[in-house]
């Protein structure tokens, strides 16, 4: 048994679900899944998806646990990319924490490559080598367990706990990366941070005060609360325009990876 540095940890995939269709739809079809290649564990009910992944945590005993949205789909070769990106981490940082596949570098700018319906487009492409992470998107979270992380329970809803968990690494003295993990994120169009988008951004806010700003891949979690009032603004206003580039997001998935292609 290996620890998750290794390029052939055993897989788990953990999901918060609140809609069977859209499950149906994209994660359920990901090959490793419908083949059986990887545990696949799904919570329903969460009042929060630090509590459901905790429980993935707590109830798989996989080296490498995946943290995917329901909406998202692993292409036929997902697992291959995402076993040789352990592998190419591992040779750089043998303690490495946490992996995603769409973020921001150190240097603060956007890397990865993945597919977003709800943004009617590609982001990013093919690249070699994984770069270290300030922010990653939480589309897919992988996280190697004998890292000890585990999600913040007090942070509510189901936002910006991705942010959360790479700052989390980063106070244990674990680093986060970037890599080639390309993944089809078939999602909505997002109409406005509100609710619990702004309950999650003010607990940020006040858990990591003396760390701030800090790089989401939203709304930045600055002092002020003006940032948080003007990007809520500039997203309603350009939801139409948004929403007309977007594609539907009850497509197979499947027929979208060829997007993924340079």
């Amino acid at each position: 048994m290996t620890d998750g540095r290794a390029s052939s940890p055993s897989i788990a995939v953990v999901a918060a679900v609140n809609d069977e269709a859209i499950l149906a739809n994209n994660l359920l079809r990901s090959p490793m899944i419908a083949e059986g290649r990887a545990a696949f564990h799904a919570y329903r009910g969460a009042h929060s998806a630090s509590s459901a992944y905790n429980r993935g945590i707590d109830e798989t005993s996989a080296e490498v646990v995946v943290f995917a949205h329901q909406d998202v789909f692993l292409p036929e070769r997902w697992e291959a990319d995402l076993r040789r990106a352990i592998a190419l981490v591992a040779s750089r940082d043998p303690d490495w924490a946490v992996i995603g596949g769409w973020g921001i570098d150190g240097a603060g700018k956007h890397a990865g490559h993945v597919w977003s319906s709800g943004l009617g487009r590609r982001l990013g492409g093919r690249f070699s080598d994984p770069v270290e992470a300030q922010c990653i998107d939480e589309y897919v979270i992988v996280l190697r367990r004998a890292s000890g992380l585990r999600f913040d329970e007090g942070l509510p809803g189901f936002h910006l706990y991705a942010a959360d968990i790479v700052l989390r690494a980063r106070e244990a003295g674990l680093r986060s990366w970037i890599a080639d993990i390309p993944a089809v994120h078939n999602s909505r169009t997002v109409r406005g941070f509100n609710g619990g988008y702004t309950d999650a951004w003010r607990f940020m806010q006040s858990k990591w005060r003396a760390h701030l700003p800090i790089e989401t891949l939203t709304v930045p979690i600055v002092r002020s609360p003006i940032r948080l009032m003007w990007s809520r603004f500039r997203l309603w206003k350009s939801w139409r325009y948004r929403r007309a580039k977007a594609y539907d997001h009850t497509l197979d998935p499947r027929e979208l990876v060829r997007r993924l292609e340079p």
